[in-house]
């Protein structure tokens, strides 16, 4: 098919030229599929707490070189892996898995039900395991009970222990020869497709074809894993065919790329939802007036579109669509004028020499705290809704942080947190919306210490509460929806956030077949072939 060459295909030549003269350019060799990612990991271990910070690189090539019991398919459902069946306890603390026979480690080594159960003891373990802990806390223990079942105890009934299960953290690392149980072998040895051959942290992986996989040969003779930061160079590389899949493809990019011959984009719906965490230690924001206020301030559909190409979603829920558990509640719709009755209503009246809102002689005024970079257009989103908010009466200020110190930042004490509405994204990646619902929603214990786990709204509700806890200790899928249900409802109303959008997974690929984009950002690689 003859292709015009058009405005957007002249600029997707220009980045070619541009970025293409910053590689190491080679001919592609059959049998080696190439992966440009848009970051690198630092470490194998799924205990290490480093391993899953770069996400989604993070967890992509581990999925490669290990197994867990269980796995996410693309439609993020649980199915079985090195586990072929399980049952649970009438008192629902109990689970039993039948491990599959006949497996080996990639150094041929035997999987045994014991080294199973001492990889996700080490998990267990706060010692060993300090990261990931709202996934692995409710388990006591796991244990090898006979040589063909693992047995894992909960501390109380666990309705999300098929989601951590399928979370990367619980993927199964060979123990080392010697040394302590549920100590991993160093170079990595998982039971996955593919071996780990050479790692340089700052630059790529390069693995090979495990002759010892038990679920079929896998397709491609090695893989290799690139780190790169640069999104022109990702778009170059898959235009060009010096990679068979990019991820993190710019939404801006998406139709000049999708023009490319030979090139196809995938596009997934994400879990990983955004919006302005509302800061309730400020009395001015305690008000729920004020807060209903902000969110029919902003135009979230226009934010979409402009920022983001419409390849991101406005949030109808406090979960992203993907999550278990999700219920479409509406969005909040953009109503300037109802905003301004709600803020005449909270006492703020307008104070025209100085253009905000003023109430017993103190203005309306906020600080916007953003990082810089940490997540896709987050400063000129901030900058963006700034403006709406300008129009009905606050006073907007700045604060910007490098992503380094973003965490650090925002876990702090109440009394510590100096900011009034702070860009966040939160993504479950076990898929599971309890999860985001607890660590998001549930009271944090202690003012006077940092947030339990991502709750730095300081949102209180004992009710919520209580239905959180309902819905982790229900095994049923739907009686603990019908719980997590109600929490949405009492937080979209109560109105912890400026709620804004779920942003789309992109991906694109070329002469590759069978590469799965999860909505959690992951691109699985296990089953691609040419």
């Amino acid at each position: 098919m003859t292709r015009t060459r058009s405005t957007a295909g002249a600029a997707i030549a220009v980045l070619l030229v541009v970025a293409l003269a910053s590689l190491d350019v080679r001919a592609q060799k059959p049998g080696i599929l190439t992966v440009a990612w848009n970051t690198q990991r630092t470490a194998l271990d799924p205990a290490e707490p480093s391993s899953f910070l770069t996400h989604p690189a993070a967890y992509e090539g581990a999925q490669l070189v290990y197994d867990g019991l269980v796995r996410f398919n693309e439609q993020m459902t649980v199915v079985p892996a090195l586990a072929t069946s399980w049952s649970v306890s009438a008192d629902g603390r109990t689970w039993t898995f039948n491990i599959r026979r006949g497996v080996s480690f990639q150094d041929g080594a035997p999987l045994t039900a014991q080294s199973v159960a001492d990889a996700l003891q080490r998990q267990v373990n706060p010692a060993t395991n300090p990261s990931n802990r709202p996934l692995w806390d409710p388990i006591a223990s796991a244990a090898a009970p006979d040589a063909s079942t693992v047995r894992i105890v909960t501390k109380e009934p666990y309705g999300g222990l098929l989601h951590t299960l399928a979370h990367g953290s619980s993927l199964i690392e060979r123990p080392a020869v010697t040394g302590t149980a549920g100590t991993p072998a160093r170079p990595p040895v998982g039971t996955g497709p593919y071996a780990v051959e050479r790692w340089d942290p700052a630059k790529q992986w390069d693995l090979v074809r495990s002759d010892h996989y038990w679920d079929g040969r896998p397709e491609f003779d090695r893989i290799v894993l690139r780190g790169i930061a640069d999104p022109a160079i990702r778009l170059a590389m898959i235009a060009n065919g010096q990679a068979q899949v990019a991820e993190g493809i710019p939404p801006e990019r998406v139709a000049d790329l999708g023009k490319v011959p030979g090139v196809r984009v995938t596009i997934k719906p994400g879990l990983r939802a955004f919006g302005m965490a509302i800061n309730l230690n400020r009395p001015a924001l305690q008000d729920i007036r004020v807060r209903q206020a902000l969110n029919y301030a902003v135009n979230k559909e226009l934010i979409v579109n402009a920022l983001f190409g419409g390849h991101a979603a406005v949030l109808r829920s406090p979960l992203a669509s993907p999550a278990s558990g999700y219920v479409d509640l509406g969005p909040w719709p953009y109503d300037p004028p109802r905003a301004r009755r709600l803020l005449e209503d909270a006492g703020w009246k307008p104070a025209p020499p100085i253009g905000v809102r003023v109430k017993d002689g103190t203005a309306l005024e906020l600080t916007l705290l953003t990082p810089r970079g940490l997540f896709p257009r987050d400063v000129e989103v901030t900058e963006t809704l700034a403006d709406y908010l300008r129009n009905v009466g606050f006073g907007i200020h700045f604060s910007y942080v490098e992503p380094a110190a973003w965490w650090n930042r925002l876990l702090v004490t109440s009394e510590q947190s100096q900011w009034d509405l702070a860009f966040l994204g939160f993504d479950p990646v076990n898929g599971d919306g309890g999860l985001h619902l607890d660590a998001l929603y549930r009271s944090n214990p202690d003012p006077k210490r940092r947030p339990a786990v991502r709750n730095v709204t300081w949102y209180s509700s004992p009710q919520v509460d209580a239905w959180l806890s309902q819905g982790s200790r229900t095994l049923n899928p739907t009686t603990r929806a019908f719980s997590y249900a109600k929490v949405e409802r009492q937080v979209w109303n109560d109105a912890p956030y400026l709620w804004l959008y779920a942003e789309d997974v992109i991906v694109a690929t070329r002469a590759v077949h069978g590469v799965e984009v999860l909505p959690s950002g992951l691109t699985l690689l296990r089953s691609a072939r040419p």
